[in-house]
């Protein structure tokens, strides 16, 4: 059934993943009990499963969740799926601000899974998320309320909305649509027909207008001292990085992510 769509290695951990969600059983107990029968509800859920994955719908979706920094984030239609690179940069935000208890402004937060993981960390920080999608407000608001953390959500467009939207901040961090039209041909179809393009996707003519309202953003509202993190277009990390003034900030990095893609910017500004 998988292997319509997929390759026999993905279909292959796909129906594990499958099974170790709907049984508990790992790969491991897969292996060693592969002969055992599923009970019946569970075989049809597994059943059930497999056939909206066949047919390309995000496992993310189909069991309503995804684990972001150890936290359960819900996902659903309307909310973009988080990433692994996105997880990556923000252990990297982790790491170098042990004990933060500062202001941290997370923009296009989506399903909250960042501004989440960051208030789960810095238990003294306050942590605001900003977003302009319904269905991502719903879906942040009820991941924070299920964590247990304290983000302070904002309903805000930073594409029309003032800098003062947003408050003064140590760490300003933002994973915002960066996937030009013309890539959406390179990308497989579980991404472009179930999440929302509008999560993903910016015109070829203008790919950078969200970083330019973010630049803006961070001009007005980052501290002296503070840091503007920045999840990026592989291919545009030198033309975003541009948008970021020397005589604002003191050091300027493009960073590269595990697979060695220049994915993320980290700018400190001048002075403390």
């Amino acid at each position: 059934m998988l292997g319509r769509l997929w390759s026999p290695e993905e279909a292959g951990a796909m129906a594990s993943s499958i099974i170790l969600e709907y049984t508990g059983m790992n790969s491991g107990a897969q292996l060693a009990f592969g002969d055992r029968t599923a009970e019946k509800e569970q075989l049809e859920r597994i059943l059930a499963a497999a056939a909206r994955a066949a047919d390309g719908e995000p496992l993310q979706y189909i069991f309503g969740y995804t684990i972001f920094c150890g936290q359960r984030i819900e996902v659903g239609s309307g909310v973009l799926i988080p990433r692994p690179e996105t997880e990556e940069m923000t252990a990297m935000i982790i790491a170098g601000n042990r004990g933060y208890t500062g202001t941290v402004t997370d923009l296009c937060t989506g399903s909250g899974c960042i501004a989440i993981a960051l208030s789960a960390t810095f238990a003294e920080a306050t942590v605001v998320a900003v977003e302009n999608s319904p269905a991502a407000l719903r879906a942040a608001a009820r991941n924070i309320q299920l964590t247990g953390t304290s983000v302070q959500l904002i309903a805000a467009d930073i594409l029309s909305q003032a800098p003062e939207t947003v408050p003064v901040s140590g760490i300003i961090v933002s994973n915002p649509p960066y996937v030009r039209m013309s890539e959406m041909g390179e990308m497989h179809r579980n991404v472009t027909e179930f999440e929302p393009h509008e999560a993903l996707f910016v015109p070829d003519g203008d790919p950078l207008l969200y970083y330019r309202s973010i630049a803006a953003i961070a001009d007005a509202r980052l501290e002296p001292g503070g840091a503007l993190w920045l999840e990026v277009n592989e291919q545009l990390g030198a033309e975003t990085a541009a948008l970021l003034h020397r005589d604002i900030y003191e050091n300027i990095e493009i960073i590269k992510d595990i697979r060695g893609k220049e994915r993320f910017i980290k700018a400190v500004r001048h002075g403390r």
